[in-house]
């Protein structure tokens, strides 16, 4: 590939990852590069689970995939609460597509936790952003919620004294971690991880 040609800028490369171009972009340094479908790559860590549906709760916004529970693991809420909303992340990325540095989780894993040794345990922290998100009157996180290989374990609520950021512990095995999180003006933003 010629990479004069084949480097988009951020915005571009914003719009491919957000409306599921022929090609994939991916950041290469301070520019981006478009990759060719059949070009091999890792899976992008923003993606939502291949088939499977996205639903939301109406009462305190948590999210489920696969299918809506019969109560809300949050707020306890019946399954008819639930909305179905696939294109919930999509929304976010393509209304604020500068927004991304400041809002998609930053997740580190730790196998196991030196601080809960007695029993195996993931210590998960998430950061919000790149470049940390604020946390004013206006416009800040609400919460925090994480998930092991898409089920549901904890949810962080955040005050406009906390920093928007926050350490899970779960018992709960797996092989990827999902962070969500919910901005008052900017909706709702994800990433996974990979437990290594």
């Amino acid at each position: 590939m010629d990479s004069e040609k084949d480097n988009v800028s951020r915005r571009e490369f914003l719009n491919k990852a957000a409306f599921g171009a022929a090609a994939l972009a991916v950041a290469t340094g301070p520019m981006f590069k478009v990759i060719a479908k059949d070009e091999k790559m890792a899976p992008m860590a923003k993606d939502v689970p291949m088939g499977k549906d996205i639903y939301v709760c109406s009462v305190c916004g948590h999210i489920e995939f696969g299918s809506a529970p019969e109560n809300c693991p949050v707020c306890h809420s019946p399954k008819e609460k639930f909305e179905e909303k696939n294109k919930v992340f999509e929304e976010a990325i393509s209304n604020y597509p500068e927004a991304g540095i400041s809002h998609t989780p930053e997740i580190m894993v730790k196998k196991h936790s030196s601080f809960i040794s007695e029993t195996p345990t993931y210590e998960i922290q998430v950061r919000i952003g790149k470049k940390m998100h604020p946390m004013e009157e206006a416009h800040h996180i609400r919460w925090i919620d994480c998930y092991v290989d898409d089920k549901y374990f904890a949810r962080m609520f955040l005050t406009l004294e906390s920093a928007p950021a926050a350490t899970f512990y779960t018992k709960a095995s797996g092989s990827k971690i999902r962070a969500i999180e919910v901005c008052t003006v900017h909706g709702y933003w994800q990433s996974e991880s990979k437990v290594a």
